[in-house]
């Protein structure tokens, strides 16, 4: 359900956001959960939820139509971490995590016990380890050697491309085969049909024949009788 929101979305929205507070959890989770209900993108949920924050502080009348407690969605302003910051808090969390506490634990243990900055805390460390899963690490090696590691990769690569093209010509090969074989049977199908047509034409115009032939014989046995007794009659006269 994408484009524009409906308000029954809407107030869905806001109490997922309020369910997940009273959790403990983010407001990342609440929207990732709306997302996948209502197939819409994350940060588009996000955007649309701080955005509706501040259309509604100056739309009472919606605000109040729509039965939602805007004291339950202050949206959070927090300083940024800097380089440092960042990095001492990463590796606290990573001690804790090796001490056997989960990520909420270890960040509600840091923050002191303050649910708002245990949640800050939760999104920075995750955000920062989603984004090192999705960075390709790479050997530095001389860049005008090539090594025996370059060549058996290159060679595999070449090797899994060769395959995948191969398996769709063959695909491609085969659902040409596929339908050549079906049209054709549907040509075969449609002259075997025509043909049966034309017989059923002949037996009928056979049938018919075979009628008309019966009927002339008995009219000819009766002319046949009919001449006969005339002739028999002629010579008794006679």
């Amino acid at each position: 359900m994408k484009g524009q929101w409906k308000d029954e979305e809407v107030k869905k929205l806001f109490l997922s956001v309020e369910q997940c507070k009273k959790l403990g959890k983010s407001t990342r989770d609440a929207f990732d959960l709306h997302a996948k209900e209502f197939a819409r993108q994350p940060n588009s949920v996000r955007n649309y939820y701080y955005q509706e924050i501040d259309r509604l502080k100056n739309n009472p009348e919606r605000l109040k139509k729509l039965g939602i407690n805007l004291e339950n969605h202050q949206k959070n302003q927090f300083s940024c971490f800097t380089e440092d910051e960042k990095n001492k808090i990463i590796d606290k969390i990573q001690e804790k995590l090796k001490q056997g506490y989960s990520v909420r634990k270890a960040c509600l243990l840091l923050s002191g016990g303050d649910v708002k900055q245990m949640l800050r805390l939760q999104n920075k460390f995750r955000t920062i380890e989603a984004s090192k899963k999705n960075v390709l690490m790479f050997k530095k090696r001389p860049t005008n050697k090539i090594t025996d590691e370059d060549i058996n990769g290159l060679f595999l690569g070449l090797v899994k491309m060769v395959k995948k093209n191969a398996i769709e010509q063959a695909k491609e090969w085969s659902l040409q085969q596929r339908e050549e074989g079906l049209k054709q049977l549907r040509q075969t199908l449609m002259q075997l049909e025509k043909s049966q047509r034309e017989l059923e034409y002949l037996k009928t115009e056979f049938e018919e024949m075979k009628k008309e032939n019966n009927l002339l014989k008995k009219k000819l046995l009766i002319t046949t009788c009919y001449k006969a007794q005339n002739l028999n009659k002629k010579d008794k006269e006679a």
